[in-house]
């Protein structure tokens, strides 16, 4: 296929507007295979810093699960975690080259058990900050070339704001799911608080200030007991106890 073919894909593949995590991740997959085609490379994959600066693989073509997983090397010792450090490409990484073992050892073997010859390394870089590393691999002893060079590095700005938006799509539904949950918490607890009230016949605020000394006393979490309280499975006449006892 030549290279203007998928590159005219590129941009059909790209929507309007991205709307959710989803929308992200299958574009990032797309966008993968695209870099794939457009540099000749046999796999790809775009891996992601998180606020660690650990890379995480967030999109891959072909097989890559091996070289860039859990089983594979370290973040401290493969030429993706170093392109990410210093923001300069790793390119014609020849994995035949002794060189190249001795410098990222268990990378260059895992590598060419599956065959690879060449590999690469491109920063994915946002207002001069890099966010990741696009990593493509070769089966073919083959060069990138400028013109190869030229189209993965017009691919790699593409992909870093295709990645931060899914990072922050991620951390929005991760801050959604922890405002959900205290809204919950709230409302059992204010539940609570009304049921015990009305049982003991006293104030809303005296109960909670019971209930709550209760909790502390014995180690326990308001909303857990709260959920207790309100279906039933908490005997509140012990929690009453509690208070009595302790006048």
């Amino acid at each position: 296929m030549a290279r203007e073919e998928p590159l005219t894909q590129v941009w059909a593949d790209l929507p309007e507007e991205l709307i959710d995590e989803g929308d992200c991740a299958r574009l990032l997959n797309r966008l993968s295979a695209h870099c794939a085609d457009l540099t000749g490379a046999d796999a790809a994959a775009v891996l992601l810093a998180d606020a660690h600066h650990r890379l995480r693989v967030v999109a891959e073509s072909g097989d890559t699960a091996r070289l860039l997983g859990p089983d594979g090397p370290e973040d401290a010792c493969d030429p993706y975690a170093d392109c990410y450090r210093s923001g300069t490409a790793e390119t014609d990484i020849a994995l035949t080259d002794p060189r190249t073992a001795a410098r990222w050892p268990r990378f260059t073997a895992l590598a060419r058990e599956r065959g690879h010859a060449t590999a690469h390394a491109l920063p994915m870089c946002l207002r001069s900050r890099t966010v990741g590393v696009l990593a493509l691999f070769s089966k073919a002893a083959v060069p990138l070339g400028e013109r190869g060079a030229a189209f993965a590095r017009s691919l790699t700005d593409l992909l870093a704001v295709t990645a931060v938006q899914l990072k922050s799509l991620e951390r929005s539904q991760a801050e959604r799911a922890q405002l959900q949950h205290a809204l919950s918490s709230r409302v059992v607890i204010e539940q609570a608080k009304g049921m015990l009230a009305e049982r003991w016949g006293t104030s809303v605020d005296e109960a909670f200030t019971v209930f709550r000394a209760y909790a502390r006393a014995h180690r326990r979490r308001l909303p857990d007991l709260a959920r207790e309280a309100v279906d039933g499975t908490l005997d509140s006449g012990l929690v009453m106890e509690y208070f009595l006892n302790r006048r």
